[in-house]
């Protein structure tokens, strides 16, 4: 499944001319993924790793994109591909949609294969279905369990990953000066570069989260590490076997699966839609990716 092509076409024409500044541009080639509403920009023209945080600050600030991150794509030195996200956090849905990409790519309709990711310190096992739409992946299991105080007494569940923690915060979404707070408690807890406030509610889940290295914090649609989160945390008090959770957000649904023995967590997967447009190319200040 793709985007049809009068939506390309249009964010084609948008993103070519949004550029403001003078000089000569900087001209980058992209595929826009929508896992769950969670809109993701893929950088798939080479640029400097030191240049990552820079090119994605530029591609989240155009509107019309409507990015909520940016995934890198390189090529290995033995010609396979991996993904390297804008901070070199790790993402669930970056990480399922570029495997999904990548059967794209390959021409299949269905593919079981592997991913190297930013964030994860192995292969992730992923099946992307082009058929139906969706993309399933074995997500990194959480490193621990911790308990945050974020006021003089709000407790809440922290689950840490690598490359990413994300703090459980039952009941409906806060205001300004709670996320803040929180984010601030959760940066001293899990010095990991990237931090997520999942606002949990039943079923229903709201998503923020700041990246360090771009200084961004994004409400998101839908977020799959804070997805497998809100399950790791859902199923803390149960021993044994496997735990599903379908959780509703802004864009979309996300299920994850927890699969325990013992009451240890052995096995954690994550699926759902799965949309990428065709490739575009668009223009950015020279002088905005030079300056870090």
């Amino acid at each position: 499944m793709i985007y049809q092509k009068g939506f390309t076409d249009g964010l084609q024409k948008a993103a070519v001319s949004g550029r403001t500044g003078g000089g000569d541009p900087l001209r980058i080639k992209i595929r826009i993924a929508d896992p769950a509403g969670n809109i993701t920009v893929f950088v798939t023209t080479p640029v400097d790793r030191e240049k990552y945080p820079a090119i994605a600050r530029q591609i989240l600030a155009r509107k019309e994109l409507k990015g909520e991150q940016v995934g890198f794509i390189e090529k290995t030195e033995q010609g396979s591909f991996r993904m390297e996200m804008m901070g070199g956090e790790f993402c669930g849905n970056a990480s399922r949609s570029f495997a999904y990409l990548l059967c794209q790519m390959a021409g299949k309709d269905r593919q079981e294969l592997e991913v190297e990711v930013s964030g994860s310190p192995v292969p992730l096992k992923v099946i992307a279905d082009r058929t139906e739409g969706t993309s399933q992946i074995d997500m990194p299991l959480p490193k621990s369990i911790e308990l945050v105080q974020t006021g003089s007494k709000d407790v809440f569940h922290m689950v840490i990953f690598d490359g990413i923690c994300h703090l459980i915060v039952p009941g409906k979404p806060r205001g300004k000066e709670f996320v803040e707070n929180a984010l601030a408690r959760a940066r001293e807890a899990c010095p990991c570069g990237a931090w997520g406030i999942m606002f949990l509610e039943e079923d229903r889940m709201v998503p923020a989260v700041y990246v360090e290295s771009t200084d961004s914090l994004i409400w998101e649609s839908s977020c799959a590490s804070g997805s497998m989160a809100a399950a790791v945390y859902l199923s803390r008090e149960e021993k044994e076997g496997v735990f599903a959770y379908t959780l509703f957000q802004p864009g979309g649904r996300i299920r994850g699966e927890v699969r325990k023995k013992d009451g240890r967590i052995l096995r954690c997967t994550l699926g759902g839609p799965v949309k990428i447009s065709e490739e575009m190319e668009i223009e950015l200040e020279n002088g905005g990716v030079d300056i870090i």
